[in-house]
């Protein structure tokens, strides 16, 4: 009744302070509103510069500025505060290959840094979101709702996350730390600079945590020894071309288990490197080069995986007159099995060829169609066809729709692994339509709305009858979404959303994914910004997460059904050199779960649930010199 009490009434403060602000705002709004513009350039919708309001595309941005506002712990936090992605996390520390972040209900999909794919042979996309702890090098996060196929290959189902690294402009050296509730502590030190035609970043951190406590109050055991290093290093060769090394380190030791479960020893050991040569030769052309490898070792308890996956890329853009602007690529992916629980030396090729062709049919109207072409060593060639149409109605409002394929093609693991492999599933094949609007009210406030279908042949999924993956038959997706962002002026900003998914049952999922996947979803963020002072409140609400609609389920399958989570975070500049930060996640102490054991059918019982942490806090400092 108390905590209660106590949400009563910090609620309550947070929104008349809102109110006020906001009622403030409107009339600085009234006075400023035609200093505010509200595009901004993204890459990731199809491989080029474009305005975000003329992409054609359902895509959200993380600025920079987000990112330091909060200080986001990881990259699947950061994630959280993004309209249509839901993530299932089992605890702080633990289970990341088991974690999950889906995209327009799909957990298929392909993470970029710079546009370099990231993912590795048999890997959950999602042990690359949670292992990403620092971001003080972002400038900005893509993320891109909808299959890219086309563009990005087969895991590209749900989306495309891209992160884009700032430019190094300056001599610069930050530390930073903190410490928090559950045994949190953060250190960390960053240098940069530049001299001559070449720049640099060197950026290392550790991360610890410990045991933490549920909403309820009761001690959930988790342990995490992290550390993080990343190098990059940058030469302009020339006025047209230059090159990049980029080398990545993540590494932790973790202790992990829900209430019924043995104590886990875990750890995790991903490690990659990529080079990048970019060459303008004049103002019609360029060309992309990359080469990368990427090794992940996991064990837990006896549990081992350890894999690598090396790709050669190349892209090149030409402007065709004034009306096409064509976009070629190559891309060969080398996946390889050095061990998996028995398995060993296991590999799997792909050669993919890609073309892209944007014609500005008229100065309103828009066609982007393009055609991939995979060449896989274990399921042979397949063409994945993609077309965008997008029609500027007016400089207020833009509209487009799209269809694309996708080609699905199983993992080493999924085929191979001693446990749960199965060598003859099939690859999963489909299609994606969506349609979408994007509208200035003003120049302060802007909108969008997206509607998504997607129909899937030959679902690769695990079997729990069986023990194994395989594929569990024909799926049925579909959503829509709407977005809302209104700058009140220069201090304050607002977005709002909401997102509707609805997934048919499969032959071994109930719908919605076992209702992992909310019916519905909210996301909220306030911003207010001044020269010393700085804060955000970010609310998500989960709407109608059922689980398993069975009569094998006992109880209910997670906690809470329909609740509301909310953070808090503020920055103080101390001087302009020096600042503090506290942040408060789960500000009203809510109890709740993202994963759940309660199914009799196969395991569980009742009230398993990995129980997310409670209210915490975190304060620390940054110095910048």
């Amino acid at each position: 009744m108390k905590n209660e009490l106590n949400s009563s009434i910090l609620l309550s403060v947070l929104l008349t302070g809102s109110l006020l602000v906001g009622r403030m705002a409107v009339v600085h709004a009234q006075q400023d509103e035609q200093s505010f513009n509200l595009d901004q350039t993204v890459v990731t919708a199809t491989r080029t510069a474009v305005d975000k309001f003329k992409a054609n595309s359902n895509i959200c941005i993380i600025t920079a500025e987000d990112i330091q506002r909060n200080h986001y712990t990881d990259l699947s936090e950061a994630l959280r505060s993004v309209p249509g992605v839901n993530i299932s996390q089992y605890a702080p520390a633990g289970y990341n290959d088991s974690n999950s972040v889906y995209i327009n209900g799909s957990k298929n999909i392909v993470v970029l840094i710079n546009g370099v794919k990231q993912n590795f042979a048999g890997g959950n996309p999602a042990s690359l979101i949670f292992s990403m702890r620092n971001l003080d090098d972002v400038d900005h996060i893509e993320v891109l709702h909808g299959s890219a196929s086309t563009l990005y290959g087969s895991d590209a189902k749900g989306g495309v996350i891209n992160i884009i690294t700032k430019k190094i402009t300056q001599n610069k050296t930050r530390l930073k730390t903190s410490t928090g509730s559950f045994g949190k502590k953060t250190y960390a030190v960053a240098n940069q600079g530049v001299k001559n035609s070449w720049t640099w970043d060197v950026i290392y951190q550790k991360d610890k945590n410990g045991d933490f406590e549920d909403a309820h109050g009761e001690n959930q055991r988790s342990k995490l020894d992290a550390d993080t290093f990343n190098f990059s290093l940058n030469n302009q060769v020339s006025k047209k071309s230059a090159i990049a090394f980029h080398y990545r380190l993540y590494k932790d030791k973790e202790k992990f288990a829900a209430p019924w479960e043995k104590l886990k020893d875990g750890s995790i050991d991903k490690h990659g490197w990529d080079i990048i040569y970019n060459l303008k030769p004049n103002n019609k052309s360029k060309n992309q080069f990359s080469i990368s490898d990427d090794t992940y070792y996991s064990e837990i308890d006896s549990y081992l995986t350890d894999v690598q996956t090396w790709r050669i890329a190349d892209q090149f853009d030409q402007k065709l007159g004034r009306n096409h602007l064509l976009t070629s690529g190559f891309e060969y992916t080398h996946d390889k099995i050095l061990h998996d629980n028995g398995i060993s030396k296991n590999t799997l090729t792909n050669r993919s060829y890609y073309l892209q062709d944007q014609w500005q049919l008229t100065p309103a109207l828009k066609l982007t169609s393009g055609v991939r072409y995979d060449d896989n060593s274990g399921f042979g060639k397949h063409s994945t066809p993609s077309f965008n149409l997008g029609y500027l109605v007016d400089s207020k409002t833009n509209v487009y729709i799209s269809y694309s394929d996708y080609f699905l093609t199983p993992t080493p693991s999924q085929l191979y692994n001693t446990y749960y492999g199965n060598p003859d599933i099939k690859p999963e094949t489909g299609i994606n339509k969506e349609i979408g609007i994007n509208h200035r009210f003003t120049n302060s406030l802007s909108g969008s709305a997206h509607f998504f279908k997607r129909q899937s042949e030959n679902t690769i999924g695990y079997l729990y009858s069986t023990g194994h993956y395989g594929n569990v038959g024909n799926e049925h997706s579909q959503g829509w979404d709407v977005q809302m962002q209104k700058k009140f002026n220069d201090f304050i900003s607002s977005s709002i959303g909401f997102t509707h998914v609805h997934i048919d049952p499969t032959q071994q999922r109930t719908a919605n994914i076992d209702g992992y996947i909310p019916e519905s979803e909210w996301n909220i963020a306030t911003n207010y910004t001044n020269k010393e002072f700085d804060a955000s409140v970010n609310g998500r609400g989960i709407i109608n997460q059922m689980g398993p609609q069975t009569a094998d389920v006992l109880g209910n399958f997670f906690p809470q059904t329909t609740y509301w989570v909310w953070d808090l975070a503020m920055n103080y500049k101390l001087t302009s050199n020096a600042k503090v930060f506290f942040k408060v996640n789960n500000v009203f102490n809510q109890f709740y779960a993202e994963c759940s054991n309660a199914r009799s059918n196969w395991w569980g019982q009742k009230n398993e649930w990995w129980n997310a942490p409670g209210r915490s806090f975190m304060i620390g400092v940054q110095y910048d010199f």
